[in-house]
């Protein structure tokens, strides 16, 4: 489909970004002052966090025209649109690579550790598949995605705004790093290789998700399983350096083979 003849945009990607990073910003600096350990730090966290979803949700309720913001919205929901190919691709396709490189990383003389004790029981899976899907993935995705690449692609190609949404997204979690108690802060650390390691990781996993996003007719619910399945895998099996680079080397591979060969804009807007 032709999206610039369907849709009309009234506010741009520049204005996105701005009002989410000022946003997460404000409210991160907040948990930054307040020590990032007691509650009040962690709810604002969590507030920061949503910066992407919050701004989307505003711009689209209060800016856009009623055939964008239906648009929206079903982008969301619609399962329809992710046919079982894709499904299986946003499922497993970024797990299979970090796999790949626990495997690599174990020919090396490495160890595959073990999984997350705290998952004991069926409920405590749930509830841990339940909060990782709904405190990162899909609120974000229904900003980074769901908004922002839209609005890009209809300027320029799919795999240069997916290289630019892919670093504004890498720069979104810097702040992170500041932030006692952050994964980021207590496991990866500032100006690390981990550091390093993971702001490029969100450029070529962002030229991924175009892919299966433009591919599915723009399903949003489709880039949020991919960004939640490798967010899953990552929590149960802590990453060692070798193994996070390793991984950042495949992507990398990976982005670079579909970009070449298939393409990115298939279904897409151009």
């Amino acid at each position: 489909m032709n999206l610039k003849r369907k849709l009309i945009f009234n506010t741009s990607a520049l204005r996105y970004f701005v009002y989410t990073f000022i946003w997460s910003i404000l409210f991160w600096g907040l948990a930054y002052i307040f020590g990032g350990d007691d509650s009040s730090s962690s709810i604002l966290f969590y507030v920061g966090g949503a910066g992407p979803f919050v701004i989307a949700i505003l711009l689209t309720l209060f800016k856009e025209n009623t055939e964008t913001k239906r648009d929206f919205w079903i982008r969301i929901i619609d399962i329809k649109r992710i046919r079982w190919p894709w499904l299986f691709a946003s499922l497993i396709l970024h797990p299979i690579l970090i796999l790949i490189a626990f495997l690599i990383d174990g020919g090396l003389g490495g160890a595959f550790p073990g999984m997350s004790q705290q998952l004991s029981s069926i409920t405590s899976i749930f509830s841990f598949l339940f909060f990782v899907f709904l405190l990162g993935p899909f609120p974000e995705e229904i900003g980074w995605r769901g908004f922002a690449l839209d609005r890009l692609q209809l300027q320029m190609s799919a795999v240069k705004a997916s290289l630019i949404l892919g670093g504004i997204w890498a720069l979104w979690h810097v702040p992170l790093f500041f932030i006692p108690g952050t994964f980021q802060s207590e496991v990866m650390g500032l100006g690390t290789l981990r550091f390093w390691i993971f702001l490029f990781s969100n450029i070529p996993l962002s030229i991924i998700m175009a892919w299966v996003y433009n591919n599915t007719n723009r399903s949003t619910l489709s880039v949020a399983l991919i960004h939640f399945s490798g967010n899953v895998f990552g929590a149960l099996y802590l990453k060692s350096d070798r193994v996070a680079l390793l991984e950042l080397l495949l992507l990398i591979i990976f982005a670079i083979f579909i970009a070449s060969k298939y393409g990115l804009d298939e279904g897409s807007v151009h």
